[in-house]
């Protein structure tokens, strides 16, 4: 009997271990997909780390967007970054939910020093650890690391935190630009006299992604200002590139801030992790010791 069912148990154990792997396979594969769209999201966030979304942080909130919330529940990074999401995951343009706050400007915390009584109650909620100081001494809170999240405000007892509007750091593009790109006949003067070799009508045309801008070598332009002279739509070429140049590397500052601002978020979630393991090891320890002593008692 055993025989002749031989070849069947070999068959079914073949397909059990087939399915096995490609379900394996699948569940990697699928994990894998999840985590690039994570990263992918995670990177349009501001990481201001500020909680509005109602989670913990910019990547928890990436990872539930990953899975189907809704787009549209980040204040900081207002209508730009749920356009930038929208494209990316191709999902419908929202408008922000204001439910969950409003856009403001870009902001940074201040404490008045002379009111603060050193309570450590703002250091605490701080999540990229921007604030200094010791129990009852003066704290600071470094600017160039403030995300302008707004959990110390309403944590100060004394009311000596109030939050400051960021001056505008770059120039905006011209309100005409899109004019300029009309105007433009393409006759290709500004490029046959470019003494850098760069592509002037390709720069204005292709403003808008900044990945072209790269390949064109928009930071090469010396604003000579011989475009400007040999374009026979007078397209103020030179003013454009300038504040197009100013407005990319404040974008390439802003990601860098940002990407420092997640490493120490998760620098601090990685410390208060650990502190809390060594508070429980210890409690642990504790518990042991007592009982070791009430064996030894009672023996």
């Amino acid at each position: 009997m055993f025989p002749q069912l031989l070849p069947d148990l070999i068959l079914v154990t073949t397909m059990c271990l087939v399915v096995a792997l490609a379900l394996g396979f699948a569940s990697i594969r699928f994990r894998s997909d999840i985590d690039e769209a994570v990263e992918q999201i995670n990177e349009l966030l501001p990481q201001t780390q500020c909680a509005q979304c109602g989670h913990p942080g910019c990547r928890p909130y990436a990872q539930s967007i990953a899975s189907g919330e809704a787009i549209n529940r980040c204040p900081p990074g207002g209508q730009r970054t749920i356009s930038e999401l929208a494209n990316l995951l191709a999902r419908e343009t929202l408008a922000l939910d204001e439910t969950f706050g409003k856009t403001e400007p870009p902001h940074i915390a201040r404490i008045r020093e002379r009111e603060c009584v050193g309570c450590t109650l703002c250091i605490q909620v701080c999540p990229v650890d921007s604030i200094f100081g010791a129990p009852q001494q003066m704290h600071v809170i470094l600017e160039q690391i403030c995300t302008g999240c707004d959990l110390c405000v309403p944590s100060c007892p004394v009311d000596c935190i109030e939050l400051l509007e960021l001056p505008q750091k770059s120039q905006p593009i011209p309100a005409d630009s899109a004019l300029s790109i009309l105007a433009c006949i393409r006759c290709g003067n500004c490029g046959r006299q470019c003494p850098q070799h760069l592509a002037p009508q390709e720069l204005l045309w292709q403003s808008n992604s900044s990945s072209a801008m790269d390949l064109l070598s928009l930071n090469d332009c010396t604003e000579c200002r011989l475009c400007d002279q040999l374009c026979p739509s007078k397209i103020p070429l030179t003013n454009f590139f300038s504040a197009l140049k100013k407005q990319l590397s404040q974008e390439d500052q802003d990601l860098i801030r940002a990407r420092e601002s997640e490493l120490r978020f998760i620098r601090r979630n990685d410390r208060l992790d650990s502190s809390k393991s060594k508070l429980r090891t210890r409690a642990t320890s504790a518990d042991r010791a007592e009982i070791i002593a009430q064996l030894r008692k009672s023996e």
